[in-house]
C-alpha cells in the first residue's frame, strides 16, 4: 500500500535496528536510519538488472515530499523502460542494423530468431533476461528440433545455431548500453548435450550410381554438387559464366572468388534449370532420408574421390576453394587454374564410367554384304 504522510512521520525504528526499509510501490522505498536520538528518512529508488541491485538515492524527507518522490521513481522507469526494449525489439534493430549487412547467411539467423528467440522471450525486457532463461529456451528448442520432420542428431545442431544467435545478439544489447553483461556469456553448449560427432560419410561406388541416376527433381542438384564439390549455398548463390561455375566473394566461405570449370555432364546437370528447386526444399529432403547423406556428405565424397583418383592434395584444395594455413598460406597464391580442369574433368569421366552400363565386347555388329543384314558375330 502507498505510503501517507501521516504514516511517513510515525514511522519508528524497531528496538535495537539500525534501519528499516518500506516500500511504498512501483521501487520507491523509504529508508529509516538511526540519528541520534530519532531516524533520518531517506527515499531510494531501487531496481534489479540482470541479477544486479542498483540503489538510486532521491532525497529525504520532509524536503522531499510523497509526491516528488513517486515522480522521480517514475522517470527512472520510465527512463529504464525506454533504455531497455523488449527482446523481439532489439532482435529486429540487431538484425536491420548487423546481421543483415554483415552475415553471409543471414537467413538463417533470422530463422532462429522467429522460431526460438521471439516465441520464447520475445515481449520481455532485455534486463530482464537470465541466463537460465536462455538455457531453457535452448533445451526446449533442442527437445521440438529433434521431433519434428527436419530432426536430425536429437536437436543438437539446431539447438547450438539458436545459442550462438543469443549469443551474437545480447553481445549487441551490451554495445548498445541496454546491460551491462550478456546473460548468454554465461550458457555453455554443457546445457545442450554432447558434442555434435564429424561425420565421415563418404558415399560408395553404388550409392554415388544412385546419385548419377536419380530421376526426382532433386536428381539435376545433387549430381552437380557430387560433380563440383560445390557447398550447396555456393551452388545457389552462383552464376554460370561460359563453361565457369561463378561463386561471388560475398557468397563463398573464406570471402574469395571461386572458379569452377564445368565438364559436359555438369553443364547437363544446368539444362534442367536444377535452382527451380528451392535451396531449403533439397536440405529437408537429405535431412530426412535416414541412413542416406547429406549435401556436405557429397562434397566430402568429391575431395576423397579426387585424392583417391592421385589428383595432389593442394589441387584438390583449391578446388574446395579451401585458403592454405601457414607458410603455404603466405606464399602459395597459385590457383592451379588448369589442374583443377584436369581434374574436374577425369573426375567427372569417371563419374559417366561409373553410370553408363558397361558394353558387351564380345559381340560386334557387322554387316552381310550380300543381304545387308546386320547380324552377330
Amino acid at each position: 500500500m502507498p505510503l501517507t504522510d501521516s504514516q511517513v512521520r510515525n514511522l519508528k525504528l524497531r528496538p535495537n535496528a539500525a534501519d528499516r526499509l518500506i516500500a511504498d510501490g512501483n521501487g520507491l522505498y523509504l529508508r529509516l536510519r538511526r540519528a541520534g536520538g530519532d531516524a533520518s528518512r531517506t527515499w531510494l529508488y531501487r531496481r534489479k538488472d540482470a541479477g544486479q541491485l542498483t540503489v538510486v538515492t532521491l532525497g529525504t524527507y520532509p524536503a522531499l515530499a510523497i509526491r516528488e518522490a513517486r515522480l522521480k521513481a517514475a522517470e527512472l522507469a520510465l527512463k529504464r523502460s525506454v533504455d531497455s526494449p523488449t527482446v523481439e525489439v532489439a532482435a529486429a534493430q540487431w538484425l536491420a542494423e548487423s546481421v543483415d549487412r554483415t552475415h553471409k547467411r543471414a537467413d538463417l539467423t533470422r530463422g532462429y530468431i522467429d522460431r526460438g528467440v521471439i516465441p520464447a522471450l520475445g515481449t520481455r525486457r532485455v534486463r530482464e533476461i537470465e541466463a537460465v532463461d536462455i538455457a531453457r529456451a535452448v533445451r526446449a528448442y533442442r527437445d521440438a528440433s529433434a521431433k519434428g520432420p527436419r530432426g536430425r542428431a536429437g536437436g543438437l545442431p539446431a539447438a547450438r545455431g539458436l545459442l550462438a544467435t543469443f549469443k551474437g545478439l545480447f553481445r549487441y544489447c551490451t554495445e548498445n548500453g541496454w546491460i551491462d553483461r550478456s546473460p548468454a556469456a554465461q550458457v555453455t553448449a554443457t546445457v545442450i548435450g554432447p558434442a555434435q560427432v564429424s561425420r565421415d560419410r563418404v558415399l560408395s561406388d553404388d550409392e554415388i550410381r544412385v546419385v548419377m541416376t536419380a530421376q526426382s527433381r532433386l536428381g539435376p542438384v545433387t549430381r552437380f554438387l557430387l560433380l563440383t564439390g560445390l557447398r550447396i549455398s555456393e551452388a545457389y548463390d552462383g552464376h554460370r559464366e561460359g563453361q565457369f561455375w561463378i561463386v561471388p566473394a560475398s557468397a563463398a566461405k573464406n570471402g574469395r572468388e571461386h572458379r569452377v570449370w564445368l565438364s559436359k555432364l555438369a553443364l547437363a546437370q544446368l539444362e534442367a534449370d536444377p535452382w527451380q528447386v528451392a535451396l531449403k526444399a533439397v536440405q529437408r529432403q537429405l535431412n530426412v532420408n535416414g541412413d542416406g547423406w547429406t549435401a556436405h556428405d557429397l562434397r566430402r565424397t568429391f575431395a576423397t574421390r579426387l585424392n583417391g583418383m592421385g589428383v595432389a592434395p593442394y589441387v584438390v584444395e583449391r578446388c574446395l576453394n579451401h585458403t592454405f594455413s601457414g607458410v603455404m598460406q603466405v606464399y602459395n597464391r597459385a590457383d592451379y587454374e588448369t589442374e583443377r580442369r584436369e581434374a574436374l574433368e577425369k573426375w567427372s569421366a569417371w563419374l559417366e564410367w561409373l553410370t553408363v552400363p558397361a558394353l558387351v565386347a564380345d559381340v560386334i555388329q557387322i554387316r552381310d554384304v550380300q543381304g545387308g543384314v546386320a547380324r552377330s558375330a
